[in-house]
């Protein structure tokens, strides 16, 4: 990544790390936080900026949150 104030190229793929600047959270809420990521092996995750912004537009809109409470109740 670039710049932590820029945005990313929709095509690049980021870190954790790098994420979690971007976001500004701490790299553990990453995870915690469900943004959707590749699994390229044993504790090697990366993050498609487009799969990020797509998810950032689903918590926006509050379809994320329902989504975790409903799993979580077991009514999905």
């Amino acid at each position: 990544m670039k710049s932590e104030t820029s945005m990313p190229s929709l095509n690049e793929i980021m870190t954790r790390d790098e994420v979690a600047a971007w976001l500004k959270v701490h790299p553990r809420q990453v995870g915690r936080l469900g943004v959707p990521s590749l699994d390229l092996g044993r504790k090697t995750k990366r993050y498609l900026v487009r799969d990020v912004v797509a998810w950032l537009d689903t918590q926006r809109s509050g379809a994320g949150r329902n989504d975790r409470r409903r799993a979580r109740s077991g009514s999905l």
